[in-house]
């Protein structure tokens, strides 16, 4: 009775309650108020976010940074580029070729003048690394104990250097000596086997603001595109001493030297060096194209400059330069077995294996020497530079199907192997 009573109670006020009339000059008004103020705090909220965005990015920028490694970009990508490159530049200049400058001495001081600051311009990437031992002074025997290094990478908080094992091995101290004569220690963090180049870590807290400023990572160009007879310049210690330059031209690009797991390309120029030097081989644009290598050299030739073309290193690079990526080691020297030498020896198209190295996972398995890789983890495999780059795309500790092709007394039969990769 009482819920019945309350309800007509709300009754009444439904019946009785008039609304009021809208007034609609002040609805408009109202309407207006409300979007004045609406701009008004857009206006606001843009130029506070305006002010303060920078300081943001910034902040999220440094926090990327100091855990990113960063490597210079390729500014020469391949050769067709570089083709492409030219006929842009051909079809521009038809019809309009320069007549031919008069060459004087002036032309050519000019010349050697230009070259000469691109050498000085590239210098500002590379260190010389000093190794010692707490017994003995580094400035006793300078140049024994002090060859070149190139600086590969940064992140935010650390410095990347390439260098040759033989300086850091069996020492207690390591210091690099930046271009503006300013010396900073450094650690040892990986190296490769093959190539006999180790990346070392250098601290930027211990180098001051100016000397980062002075300083540059080098620009790594690429090797494939490098003709016979181009010009070349060495750079870092080619003689055998710091900071000397050396000019000429590439006399060969064909030659091949093979290792384990890898073939890498060499660059023979006819520039005169030392058995000890070290350094860059750089084009006339200041790119690194070699890391100049004479323990490659063949015997009679290690008073010229010798390099490994620097585009089938850059991934060694990257990958020294992270602790969390391995080298993947399998553990053969091998030989490519193109269709004719296939046709003339009779041997199937794929990569000879020359040697097994002891102890390897290829030696574990029973791969021999003479055996002939065909397939590797699935991939058909022709030349070692296919072999070494499928090899690349496995990782340490993977376990992988390799098919080869062994020699009996019928001739060339299939045998399969599962090989368990190890890090180099």
């Amino acid at each position: 009775m009482e819920q019945k009573k309350n309800e007509n109670s709300y009754e009444f006020l439904k019946e009785t309650i008039k609304e009021k009339p809208v007034d609609k000059k002040k609805l408009v008004k109202h309407i207006l108020r409300i979007l004045l103020s609406g701009a008004l705090f857009g206006l606001a909220a843009t130029a506070v976010f305006a002010l303060a965005a920078p300081e943001i990015t910034e902040n999220i920028e440094k926090k990327q940074e100091q855990s990113q490694i960063q490597f210079p970009s390729d500014t020469k990508n391949s050769e067709e580029n570089k083709k492409n490159s030219t006929a842009e530049d051909n079809s521009s200049e038809a019809g309009s070729q320069p007549a031919a400058e008069e060459l004087t001495p002036e032309t050519y001081q000019k010349l050697f003048a230009d070259v000469f600051a691109t050498a000085q311009e590239a210098e500002k990437a590379m260190v010389r690394v000093r190794g010692s031992k707490n017994d003995e002074e580094w400035f006793q025997t300078p140049y024994e104990n002090e060859i070149s290094g190139l600086l590969v990478a940064e992140s935010g908080q650390e410095l990347f250097a390439l260098t040759e094992y033989r300086i850091v091995e069996n020492v207690d101290r390591i210091q690099v000596v930046f271009y503006d004569g300013t010396i900073a220690d450094a650690r040892f963090l990986k190296g490769d086997t093959n190539t006999g180049f180790v990346i070392l870590k250098i601290p930027k807290s211990g180098i001051s603001a100016k000397t980062q400023e002075s300083i540059a990572i080098a620009p790594l160009g690429e090797s494939y595109t490098v003709d016979q007879g181009e010009p070349v310049l060495a750079i870092g210690s080619p003689m055998g001493y710091s900071d000397s330059v050396g000019y000429g031209i590439v006399t060969s690009t064909c030659n091949t030297v093979a290792k384990t797991d890898a073939e890498y390309s060499l660059l023979t120029t006819d520039i005169a060096g030392s058995s000890l030097g070290s350094g860059v081989l750089l084009n006339l644009e200041g790119e690194v194209i070699g890391l100049i290598a004479q323990s490659f050299a063949r015997e009679d030739t290690q008073n010229l400059v010798t390099g490994l073309g620097v585009s089938e290193v850059k991934e060694m690079i990257q990958i020294l330069s992270d602790e969390t990526k391995d080298i993947v080691y399998l553990g053969i020297t091998g030989k490519s077995i193109t269709q004719d030498i296939s046709v003339k020896k009779g041997i199937p198209i794929g990569v000879f294996v020359e040697q097994v190295e002891v102890d390897s996972p290829a030696m574990q398995v029973g791969i021999q020497n003479g055996d002939v890789i065909i397939e590797l983890n699935g991939e058909k495999i022709e030349t070692v530079k296919g072999y070494q780059q499928q090899l690349k795309s496995c990782k340490s500790g993977e376990t992988i199907k390799v098919k080869a092709m062994r020699q009996g007394t019928e001739g060339y039969v299939e045998v399969d192997f599962e090989v368990t990769l190890q890090a180099r």
